[in-house]
């Protein structure tokens, strides 16, 4: 009997723990703010002025509001498994949960609709959902939808922290049109990713990320395939310096060669260094779309250089102003979806911000930020002019 107890006590102090070496955290954030946004679009020399207000803004514009699961199994021997579960909370406001943006590509929609999961409206906003095995020695893969390997490294030289307001390279999405206020270089997420993070050995960190999706057909449609190769190297061997360089491919392509063909490659450089009263940020990022003929559907270059300093323990301030141009050599007859036209433009914008903080959870906020896109050549009669700004209340949990 004595002998049964003891077995009982024992296997129940292993359970406890094995159990004690797993661990969910489920965290977010709510973001909301107040803000006003002023448009001025020039097209031949008429000027259309779109202006739009928001109160309880739920996207928010210091950080977007999130939800998400996270978790860690030790597996033993150096070994974990991990993974991550998190989901866009779209508009606080409204109490709304935003759309599952589950397909991003042809490819994507393709799968989607060949698996009856076609429906694109209702439930949260899909950001990450991985699943992870490290190995102290070796390192970490996750498959499943990412980060892309380009944000991270961006991110080390964006002084505003890729905040939602006009401004900032980050801020303004991304686009390869002409006569676009779209700036951002890369796509933040990727679907369907393997990531390879390698140990971090003398302060230098490599991680490695490829997406392959491809969908043929046994009527007369035509295969649709996308691909995606990015790598990126952080170095912070250096004290107070973190240094970063990037690189990715994507490829969307059928097995017909058409005019839709696209490969584009972009190359990111960023770092900060931290003097402690002021903190210091750069970033240089190009974006060059190519058809699949050889022309250049269009190519944006940018550079950011920014600012952060803390004024008390509490307040805290940035600033950044960035300047590009953009390029294309198509016509408006090359392209069957979009008069997108041959030319360049010049962009500028900066971004000023301060944010207080009641306490390590809860900060309020003050963001101003403008940007402009002056068409050249043969966009000389366009102009998009941008003024943003926003205050709000964010709180982390």
């Amino acid at each position: 009997m004595k002998k049964s107890l003891f077995a009982v006590a024992v296997a129940t102090a292993f359970a406890g723990a094995a159990q004690a070496q797993s661990s969910v955290t489920v965290y977010g954030t709510l973001d909301a703010s107040i803000g006003q946004a002023t448009q001025k679009n020039t097209t031949a020399g008429a000027t259309v002025t779109t202006i739009q207000r928001t109160t309880a803004n739920g996207d928010g514009a210091l950080s977007t509001s999130v939800l998400g699961l996270r978790g860690t199994e030790d597996l033993g021997h150096g070994m974990s498994a991990s993974f991550g579960l998190e989901f866009d909370l779209i508009d606080i406001g409204s109490g709304g949960t935003g759309a599952n943006v589950d397909s991003t590509t042809a490819a994507d929609a393709a799968i989607s609709a060949s698996t009856g999961n076609s429906n694109t409206a209702g439930g949260f906003g899909a950001r990450q959902s991985w699943l992870g095995i490290r190995d102290n020695s070796l390192g970490e893969l996750r498959i499943g939808r990412q980060f892309s390997v380009m944000h991270a490294a961006y991110m080390n030289g964006a002084a505003g922290a890729g905040n939602n307001v006009a401004g900032a390279v980050y801020s303004s999405g991304t686009n390869g049109f002409v006569n676009s206020a779209a700036v951002r270089p890369y796509d933040v997420f990727i679907n369907r990713a393997i990531t390879y993070m390698a140990p971090t050995t003398a302060g230098v960190s490599i991680a490695l990320q490829a997406s392959s999706q491809y969908v043929s057909s046994a009527e007369t449609a035509a295969a649709t395939a996308n691909s995606f190769f990015g790598g990126s190297l952080t170095y912070t061997g250096v004290k107070n310096l973190t240094a970063s360089y990037a690189y990715a491919r994507v490829g969307i392509n059928g097995t017909a060669v058409t005019s839709g063909d696209t490969n584009t490659a972009t190359h990111i450089v960023a770092a900060n260094y931290n003097f402690g009263p002021v903190q210091p940020f750069a970033n240089w990022s190009q974006r060059s779309i190519d058809r699949a003929n050889g022309d250049n559907q269009a190519k944006t270059s940018a550079v950011e250089i920014g600012l952060r300093a803390p004024i008390t323990p509490t307040l805290g301030v940035w600033t950044s102003a960035f300047q590009g141009a953009r390029s294309s050599g198509l016509t408006n007859a090359a392209t069957t979806t979009t008069a997108l036209g041959s030319g360049s433009a010049d962009l500028k914008g900066y971004q000023i911000g301060a944010t207080y903080g009641f306490s390590k959870r809860t900060t309020a906020y003050a963001i101003y930020g403008t940007q402009e896109v002056k068409g050249k050549n043969a966009q000389a009669n366009t102009k998009i002019a941008t003024d943003h700004v926003a205050i709000g209340l964010r709180h982390t949990f």
